[in-house]
């Protein structure tokens, strides 16, 4: 299905979300956003379809003529349909069987002693009998559990007929033309996938009943043509009945078997969050060490009879992808149908450009006003070596279950067929106000993920990519001012304790800065490698401290010392001394740019004043920042090691580790809140905690009240920010300052040189 083209198909779910603060698509709350379109006032201004609308309508009447008759199938395809139907029912009937066998005969084998007991008015033994029947009669359950739910459903905004009536028209003429029913309805989301899902519950699309999802990136990036031969493969799985519900049965249990594998089921999940508290009573370990057993052995179980099913029946999967693909070529003609497959490749790669891009802005202050139109532009300013990087892809199975895109594009090119639909047009024209659904789904998105008065810092993508090519050509500059000091270190930006360096003027300072630059990279390439051969023997302490395989976190073999903790603070010892003579350099730059404070004018002292203070004070607080960072590491690799498995002793571990962070990030933000360190946010001047918890939230009362992921999560965001930040206020300055010394005369050395 093409909804493998942007993501795995009920494998990793959505792809990411426009909003930068959140991870999919799923939370947004689409139920609300839909409420508003039924109500009263709402249905009360319905406006008439427009002249185009009406043209296309007639259109697709007359390009869609007639209807493709259904092919009988055959014995051969028939037995195929059927065997991967009875694998696809007997793979979950044989977990359900082999747990209600195993454990129906423990329960009988308890319960026969423990009534014949009570007969003989034995009730000391009858009891002793009946604790493991109730303890069997209740795995049972645990292990049965499973059967309820877990199966993902997608949503959108829902399109109203007077909103897409050519989109409607196109969809109703296209299942008039394939024999098959047409949707319930019609949804769009910022994905850039186009979806079939059940309307109403998993069971409705064996009945018909589905709707289709569109993304509204495809709408505006894609042709007429290349948005029919989407829909027209969709519509195609339900033109033979067998067929239908042989491929969506493969799928659905594919996905329920997966999500349980994979440890996606709420139930795990609860378990997880549970196994991460704090200071956690030796018996309730114990409880949830045996709960964890519980879940590998289902996760086990499970993991085997996914590839078994997988094994078993993708061969038959692809084959009707392959079928559909070629009713789809004979609706749309090989040459759209091959551009479909290229420009879904190319817009899902301007996706990830754009959601990337989006997220620099955030950090800005601005957010994007239209995602689906920035996808679409973005995805017109392809390269030749991007186009060749995406061709080498073609290879690639996205999923087991779905043939890759050569194996569709040869298919194609050796049917040959000509198209039904000859006018060459954008998809965007079958909506009646494109750009007001899409900013709409956009602002939707923001909202939804938290995001509080977004209409007031939205901005086009040309003027974010302005901006951001903007930031990095400062950058540049910023580089070249500070010798190479734009880096994750903290500069000690302060005026210097040395009477001959308080008294260097612009020249002398860049005279003593080249004079000293060799000694100066020296003492850097030191400093980086002590400070490399410390966090990893911080980790390997904290790891030996909770007991946990070395090798599994770093990929190697270390060889602990005994004397390790001694060896650790000789070499903090030793960096302290190199970062000694580094910060006396960084004080020869603060005198190079305060002095060159006391020549400039109002409007450029005004300009720069701001960014120099915040280097100041933030400077000042270099100790709790580097701290954070060091801290952070043994944490953020336990968090990475999650996907591999995680059982009880890993999540205390990340739970003592999430305290030792919390007290850290407390110290940051206490040394943070007594300095007055500004910042732009949406056109305003909003002190640096308010900035940081506006785009991360509030940071809870209590360690206890925020899980490990979601402490990692927290970190590692107010990392990037205030390094962001950072950067900023360096190129600000930067840029003033060489501008003030190339206008003077004075003598510029290429410091990079």
């Amino acid at each position: 299905m093409f909804a493998n083209f942007a993501a795995k198909r009920h494998l990793t779910g959505p792809l990411r979300a426009v909003s930068p603060v959140v991870t999919d698509d799923t939370e947004i709350d689409w139920k609300s956003a839909n409420k508003l379109l039924v109500q009263p006032l709402f249905r009360k201004s319905v406006p008439a379809a427009s002249e185009n609308s009406l043209k296309l309508e007639k259109y697709f009447k007359q390009a869609f003529k007639g209807s493709v008759p259904l092919q009988r199938t055959s014995l051969k395809q028939s037995m195929q349909l059927f065997y991967v139907e009875a694998v696809s029912l007997f793979i979950p009937m044989l977990y359900i069987t082999s747990v209600l066998a195993i454990f129906s005969l423990a329960i009988m084998f308890f319960t026969e002693p423990m009534v014949e007991h009570i007969l003989s008015e034995q009730y000391l033994d009858a009891t002793l009998w009946a604790c493991p029947a109730v303890l069997t009669t209740g795995l049972l359950l645990i292990l049965l559990s499973p059967l309820f739910g877990g199966f993902r459903s997608y949503h959108g905004r829902i399109l109203q007929p007077h909103e897409a009536p050519a989109l409607m028209s196109l969809v109703n003429e296209l299942s008039r033309h394939l024999n098959v029913k047409p949707p319930k309805r019609i949804e769009i989301n910022n994905e850039t996938a186009l979806r079939v899902d059940a309307y109403a519950g998993v069971n409705s699309i064996y009945r018909d009943e589905y709707k289709i999802i569109i993304g509204a990136p495809l709408l505006m990036s894609l042709s007429v043509n290349q948005l029919t031969a989407m829909l027209a493969h969709e519509l195609s799985h339900f033109r033979v009945k067998q067929q239908k519900v042989a491929f969506y049965l493969m799928h659905h249990v594919s996905e329920w078997l997966y999500l349980r594998a994979s440890g996606q089921d709420k139930r795990h999940v609860a378990l997880l969050k549970r196994m991460q508290k704090e200071n956690i009573s030796s018996y309730e370990y114990l409880e949830l060490w045996v709960w964890q057993r519980i879940h590998l052995m289902q996760q086990g179980i499970f993991g085997c009879l996914f590839a078994l099913h997988r094994r078993l029946t993708s061969w038959k999967c692809r084959e009707i992808e392959l079928e559909t693909d070629a009713m789809a070529i004979s609706v749309v003609g090989s040459k759209d149908f091959a551009q479909m497959i290229q420009k879904i490749r190319v817009v899902q790669n301007a996706q990830n450009a754009v959601s990337s891009q989006n997220e620099w802005a955030w950090k800005e202050g601005f957010l994007l006003d239209d995602y689906a139109l920035a996808v679409a532009m973005e995805s017109k300013k392809i390269s030749p070596a991007q186009a060749s990087a995406l061709q080498k892809n073609y290879e690639k199975e996205v999923t087991r279950f779905c043939p890759n895109d050569r194996t569709r594009l040869a298919q194609a090119q050796v049917l040959k067929q000509k198209g039904k639909l000859t006018a060459q047009i954008s998809a965007a024209v079958l909506i009646e106000q494109p750009k007001k659904i899409s900013r709409e789904l956009t602002l939707l998105d923001y909202e939804s993920s938290g995001i509080k008065q977004s209409k007031s810092c939205l901005l086009s993508s040309e003027k974010i990519r302005q901006l951001k090519l903007r930031q990095e050509k400062l950058k540049i500059i910023a580089k070249r001012y500070f010798d190479g000091r734009v880096d994750d270190r903290v500069m000690k930006f302060e005026p210097s304790e040395e009477r001959d360096v308080a008294g260097f003027d612009i020249q002398t300072c860049i005279d003593h800065v080249r004079r000293y630059r060799v000694e100066d990279r020296k003492q850097q390439a030191a400093a980086t490698n002590l400070l490399r051969r410390i966090t990893k023997s911080y980790v390997v302490e904290r790891l030996l401290h909770s007991k946990l395989p070395v090798a599994k976190y770093l990929n190697e073999e270390v060889v602990t010392r005994k004397d390790a903790s001694a060896y650790l603070q000789y070499m903090r010892s030793q960096y302290e001394q190199v970062l000694h003579h580094m910060e006396t350099m960084d004080q020869v730059f603060y005198q190079r740019a305060q002095d060159t404070m006391n020549y400039l004018d109002m409007k450029a002292r005004s300009d720069v004043s701001t960014a120099f203070h915040n280097l100041e004070f933030y400077s000042q607080v270099r100790r709790e920042v580097a701290a954070v960072k060091e801290v952070f590491k043994p944490l953020n690799l336990l968090v990475n090691g999650m996907d591999t498995g995680v059982n009880t002793r890993i999540l205390q571990a990340g739970a003592n580790e999430k305290q030792l962070l919390w007290a850290v990030v407390g110290s940051l933000r206490v040394a943070l809140k007594e300095r007055p360190i500004q910042v732009g946010l949406s056109r305003k001047k909003v002190h640096l905690l308010a900035y940081l918890d506006f785009k991360l939230g509030e940071l809870p009362s209590s360690s206890n009240e925020i899980c490990i992921e979601d402490m990692a999560s927290y970190v590692d965001e107010l990392l990037q920010l205030l390094q962001f930040q950072y950067l900023k206020w360096q190129a600000q300055l930067a840029v003033i300052m060489s501008r003030f010394e190339q206008d003077n005369g004075i003598t510029q050395v290429n410091l990079l040189g």
